[in-house]
C-alpha cells in the first residue's frame, strides 16, 4: 500500500474529528454552526497540503488562498484563516483552543494534511455576500462573453463588476437585475490571469462581495514572496506611496503626493476602525467619507478610499493591489494626492486607511460652464470615445432645469410639478433616440469620472446647465450642475 493511500486512509477519520471540533467551537459560545461549504474544504485541503510542507504563514497569503479558491471554485473574498501544525494525534485538541466563534461566519471549510509525524490543519471561515452560479475559471484559449450571475446577501441593494486584466488596467462593468439575480457579460479575450471582482453597496458603502481567478491559456503558478515590512509608520507611507506610484506610473498616469490634510482624515478614520474594531466605510453612526472630508474642510472634486486588513501595512496594501474594485481606485485618473492612515487593532492587525483625492483650485474659475464642457471632452477623449457636439436648445433646457432644482433645494432630473426633462427634450429637439439627464452638485465645475451617461457611446449631444448658489442642504457657494445627453436617430 502506498504512503499517499495510507495518508488518505488517516485523513478521513481525523478529519471527521475536526470537522465537529469545529462545529462544537462555535455552539460553545452561543453561535449555530455554519455550514461546511465543499469548495472552502477543498481549497483548505489545499492549503493544508502547503502548510505542511511550507508553513502555515506562507499557506496564509492572499494571493495563494485566493488562488486556491479559484481553482475550488469558491469566491468568497479573504476568508479569514485558521491553521497550525501538530502532531496528528494532538490536533484535535489544539484546534479546541482556538477562538472560532468570534468571527461573523456564514460558511467554514475544513482542510487536513497528515504526515509521517505532523499534520496541517487550515481552517477557512467567510462571511458569504454573494451566491454565484457556476462560472468557468480556466479557459485553454481567449473566449467571448461569458454570463456571471448570483444573489446578493438581504442588506445589499446594488452590483458591479470590477476586472483586473493580466496588463494591469481594470475594466467597470454594471450588473443589473435580470431573472432576480445580479448578471454581468465578461470576456476574456487576452492569455492570462484576469482578477475577478463583484463590488456590493449596502447600508454601510461598498463592500467586497466575490473574488476569484479566470486563468486563461497556461499561467505562472502564483509566486508570493515574504514581504519586508517597514520598521515605523513614516517608513510605512514612504514605501506605500513609492509602490502606489510605481503602479500609477506603469499605467501611464501621473503620480499622487502625500497630503497632510488627507492623511489627518485617513489616520482619523484608521484609528476609529482600530479602537472600535469595525471595519467599513461607513460608521455605525452613518459617518463616510464625504462628511469626513467636509468636516476637515477639504475641497475637492473627486475622492475615494481603500481599506486594508492585515499582518502589516505592505501586507494590507497587498490585498487592495489585487483587488480590482480598489485598485480601480488607486488607478483613476483624476487623483493627485494621498492621505495613509495605520493603526493597530487589539488583536494585533493592521489597519490601513488609504484616501485619494483631486483637490481644487483656490483660485475662482472664471469660466465655470466652459470647464464642465471641457470637462466632458476630455473625459470622452481618454475612453477613446466620439466627441459630444453642444447643442444650445439641451443648455437652454438644462439652465432652466437647474436654477429650479436649486430653487428647490433638489438634485434631481425630475422636479414636483414640472414636466419631465427628458420628455421636454424629446418635444424640442426632433432626431433624438434617447435622452439621459446626471444631475449633481459639486465643488468644482471640474466633472468627476464614472458617469454611464457620459460614457455611453451611442450619445452624440449634450447640453449643460449651471449656476452657483447657497442651498440649506447642500451648503453655501455650490456648482449644481444639470448635463442632458441625446443620441440620434440612425
Amino acid at each position: 500500500m502506498t504512503a499517499l493511500l495510507l495518508s488518505l486512509l488517516c485523513a478521513a477519520p481525523v478529519k471527521a474529528d475536526l470537522e465537529r471540533t469545529v462545529r462544537d467551537r462555535f455552539e460553545a459560545v452561543g453561535r449555530t454552526s455554519p455550514p461546511i461549504d465543499p469548495a472552502l474544504s477543498r481549497a483548505a485541503d489545499e492549503l493544508a497540503r502547503r502548510a505542511l510542507t511550507h508553513g502555515v504563514e506562507d499557506a496564509a497569503g492572499l494571493l495563494r488562498v485566493t488562488a486556491a479558491l479559484s481553482r475550488q471554485r469558491g469566491w468568497d473574498p479573504s476568508p479569514v484563516l485558521v491553521g497550525l501544525r501538530a502532531s496528528t494525534g494532538s490536533i484535535a485538541r489544539e484546534l479546541e483552543k482556538q477562538d472560532l466563534g468570534a468571527e461573523p461566519t456564514s460558511h467554514v471549510g475544513v482542510g487536513l494534511a497528515v504526515g509521517p509525524e505532523v499534520s496541517a490543519v487550515i481552517i477557512l471561515l467567510a462571511k458569504r455576500r454573494i451566491e454565484l452560479a457556476p462560472f468557468p475559471r480556466a479557459h485553454g484559449k481567449p473566449v467571448g462573453d461569458q454570463r456571471l450571475c448570483g444573489e446578493l446577501a438581504e442588506g445589499l441593494e446594488t452590483a458591479e463588476l470590477f476586472v483586473t486584466r493580466p496588463q494591469g488596467a481594470v475594466e467597470r462593468l454594471p450588473m443589473p437585475v435580470a431573472g432576480g439575480a445580479r448578471c454581468a457579460s465578461v470576456d476574456f479575450p487576452t492569455l492570462g490571469r484576469h482578477a475577478v471582482e463583484v463590488l456590493a453597496t449596502g447600508p454601510r458603502g461598498p463592500e467586497v462581495a466575490a473574488l476569484f481567478f479566470v486563468d486563461v491559456g497556461p499561467v505562472r503558478a502564483e509566486a508570493e514572496d515574504a514581504l519586508a515590512e517597514p520598521k515605523d509608520a513614516t517608513a510605512a507611507r514612504a514605501v506605500l506611496l513609492l509602490r502606489i506610484n510605481a503602479l500609477r506610473l506603469q499605467m501611464g498616469l501621473w503620480p499622487v503626493q502625500l497630503d497632510a490634510e488627507l492623511e489627518a482624515v485617513a489616520q482619523a478614520w484608521a484609528q476609529r476602525l482600530a479602537d472600535e474594531n469595525f471595519f467599513s466605510h461607513i460608521a455605525p453612526d452613518g459617518n463616510a467619507l464625504k462628511q469626513r472630508l467636509t468636516h476637515a474642510g477639504y475641497a475637492y472634486s473627486a475622492a475615494g478610499e481603500n481599506l486594508g486588513l492585515s499582518s502589516g501595512p505592505l501586507a494590507a496594501h497587498f490585498g487592495i493591489e489585487h483587488s480590482p474594485g480598489h485598485r480601480n481606485n488607486l488607478l483613476e485618473p483624476h487623483h493627485r494626492r494621498l492621505g495613509l492612515g495605520l493603526a493597530r487593532r487589539s488583536d494585533g492587525l493592521q489597519v490601513l486607511v488609504e484616501v485619494l483625492a483631486a483637490p481644487l483650485e483656490v483660485k475662482e474659475d472664471k469660466d465655470p460652464l466652459g470647464t464642465v464642457y471641457a470637462s466632458i471632452s476630455a473625459e470622452r477623449k481618454r475612453k477613446k470615445l466620439p466627441a459630444l457636439v453642444p447643442n444650445p436648445v439641451l443648455e437652454g433646457l438644462a439652465q432652466a432645469h437647474v436654477r429650479d432644482a436649486l430653487a428647490n433645494d433638489t438634485p434631481k432630473a425630475d422636479l414636483p410639478g414640472r414636466a419631465r426633462l427628458s420628455e421636454r427634450a424629446f418635444e424640442l429637439v426632433e432626431d433624438l433616440s434617447s435622452v439621459s439627464v446626471d444631475v449633481l452638485v459639486a465643488d468644482s465645475p471640474q466633472l468627476p469620472g464614472g458617469s454611464k451617461n457620459l460614457s455611453a457611446a451611442t450619445n452624440r449631444q449634450v447640453g449643460v446647465g449651471l449656476v452657483k448658489g447657497d442651498s440649506p442642504r447642500f451648503g453655501r457657494g455650490r456648482y449644481w450642475i444639470v448635463v442632458i445627453y441625446g443620441a440620434q436617430r440612425e
